[in-house]
């Protein structure tokens, strides 16, 4: 039994030894390669042969193995994988072959330039880790985090029980290259600034893989924040849609009879096509774009209960109609008209206004 305890004990070490963070992200192994001499005293041809023709195609290069180069060799060779830019964000991508820490953003919601949306969700992801902002040009697009500080865990033994950090600082460099069209933009990052763990500055002996780690690292986060962000505005709103909205009667920019729905342009539309459903229009064809829908009347759909439970008739022919759908400052317009573009008369508003009023302010009104 005790010489079994030994045994497994001693695999343990084994394997927590081979497995610590430091030996993963490192060739291990004998570096006899580096090694060159008696490598260049050329092809030996006996005496009575003619030597071959030599080409210099296959020669190993000169190592240089002071402490100043900068090539990967030996147990400077890392072995984990590569760094990725992670697009998490809907409309956003990568350039393929790009060897940059940057990702591309597509125009996706205009309630904002695309520029004033990136800045924002960079800016919300820097207070919130409670990283400074040395400086912020915006007319250039470019911003100078203050000193980011990461903390690293060192490798320890397997029977210590408590871990033990060295903290690193780093500053970053984030520019914003905005197409002429303003719907497409690429944020890169870049490390300007290193301090490592004993105190010195070391931008300069950083790797080019290591240094692409810290630059695709801290965009990383930096997207994770953004697609959050984003996200959690998409519950919020649909939390917003489902809740209903307040309704009044009004008059629009034309002077004619609308009906002033107490929400924003992006909130009301989607409301507005599961209020036209309610009402028995069904709708043909939409440009959100332009805010006009066109709709036919079909009338509510009939059932043994619908005396009980649905909304009155509206009085008006099954025929059909058009809807013009204009923001008016944080609030929205909703015009009724005939087919020949004829806005609705206020007695006919009058008549379908508290239908679509129970229907616009209903909670959680489904499909």
């Amino acid at each position: 039994m005790n010489k079994q305890f030994l045994i497994t004990l001693c695999a343990a070490v084994v394997l927590s030894a081979c497995s610590s963070p430091g030996s993963r992200e490192r060739a291990t192994g004998d570096y006899d390669y580096l090694d060159t001499k008696g490598l260049d005293e050329g092809f030996q041809t006996p005496e009575e042969l003619d030597a071959p023709t030599r080409s210099n195609r296959y020669d190993i290069p000169n190592l240089d193995t002071s402490e100043s180069r900068t090539g990967l060799i030996g147990d400077q060779v890392r072995v984990s994988s590569p760094r990725l830019v992670l697009p998490l964000v809907a409309g956003s991508h990568v350039e393929e072959g790009s060897e940059d820490a940057t990702v591309l953003f597509d125009q996706v919601d205009d309630s904002q330039a695309l520029e004033k949306t990136i800045w924002d969700k960079v800016l919300t992801y820097l207070e919130q880790n409670n990283i400074g902002v040395e400086s912020f040009d915006e007319q250039n697009n470019i911003l100078v985090t203050d000193w980011v500080i990461s903390k690293t865990e060192l490798d320890s033994s397997w029977y210590e029980f408590s871990s033990s950090y060295v903290e690193q600082a780093k500053r970053f460099k984030l520019s914003l290259d905005v197409e002429p069209h303003g719907r497409t933009a690429a944020l890169t990052n870049e490390i300007i600034a290193y301090i490592d763990v004993d105190g010195n500055e070391a931008l300069n002996k950083l790797d080019p893989i290591a240094k692409r780690s810290n630059e695709v690292n801290f965009l990383n986060y930096i997207i994770a924040e953004y697609d959050f962000g984003l996200r959690l505005a998409q519950t919020q709103r649909i939390a917003k849609i489902r809740d209903g909205f307040n309704s009044e009667l009004g008059i629009n920019g034309a002077d004619e009879s609308t009906i002033i729905v107490d929400a924003q342009y992006n909130n009301t539309w989607p409301r507005l096509l599961l209020v036209l459903r309610k009402m028995g229009f069904d709708v043909i064809d939409l440009d959100q774009s332009s805010g006009i829908m066109f709709v036919a009347y079909k009338g509510q759909e009939e059932s043994w209960y619908s005396g009980w439970f649905s909304k009155d008739e509206l009085s008006l022919d099954k025929e059909n109609y058009r809807i013009l759908v204009e923001r008016v400052g944080a609030k929205t317009s909703v015009t009724f008209k005939d087919d020949e573009n004829i806005a609705f008369t206020p007695s006919q508003i009058t008549d379908l206004f508290p239908v679509f009023k129970d229907y616009m302010a209903s909670d959680n009104l489904d499909i």
